[in-house]
């Protein structure tokens, strides 16, 4: 029978495209892991004792056990079932981050994630026009696959190398996040009837 012999070169094609895949990326860390109840998210935080800073029905601000962070914030998508998933993981680093903060951040997430998708580098464009402030220095390292994306951003002024503006990490729930932006849009939609 011919057709036994049509599957094998099927069977290895699929066999070879699965390997040269990319593993998915994780969906989370120690702490959290996207797509939790809102109810592991407040458990695990209890756990950790961290300071609860804000508390709503759609997320959750509350300091870290990392002395480097200034705060972590949960952010949650409620199921028209009534059940909570949490969607958005964002930690914010101190205001007094340094450009060598953000390589050893992003060394840490390079070893867990492996290589970004994409890194915007972090030099600042020349000044060209006399006069005019230096230009700010900023860096975007994207880690992503179908399910989660993850984001390391930070933004230097003029005195990049001492104090950054900010520097975040990101954690994105995608399938999460477009249920949460359909939402966004039909109460947009509302309010304008």
């Amino acid at each position: 029978d011919n057709s036994d012999v049509s599957l094998h070169p099927m069977l290895l094609l699929a066999v070879l495209t699965a390997a040269s895949a990319a593993p998915p990326l994780p969906r989370g860390n120690d702490d959290f892991r996207l797509g939790m109840f809102r109810a592991q998210v407040d458990s695990a935080v209890a756990a950790r004792k961290l300071p609860v800073i804000s508390s709503g029905s759609a997320y959750l601000v509350c300091g870290s056990d990392d002395t480097a962070v200034e705060y972590e914030q949960y952010s949650f998508f409620q199921a028209p079932h009534g059940l909570t998933f949490l969607w958005k993981v964002t930690i914010g680093y101190r205001l007094a981050t340094s450009s060598d903060d953000l390589d050893h951040v992003l060394a840490g997430l390079e070893r867990q994630l492996g290589e970004p998708a994409s890194d915007t580098g972090d030099a600042p464009e020349p000044n060209t026009l006399a006069g005019t402030p230096p230009p700010l220095a900023a860096r975007n390292v994207i880690w992503a696959d179908p399910l989660t994306a993850v984001q390391l951003g930070a933004r230097w002024g003029a005195e990049y190398e001492r104090k950054a503006d900010r520097m975040m990490v990101t954690w994105t729930d995608r399938r999460l996040q477009r249920l949460v932006d359909a939402r966004r849009k039909q109460g947009k939609g509302e309010e304008k009837e």
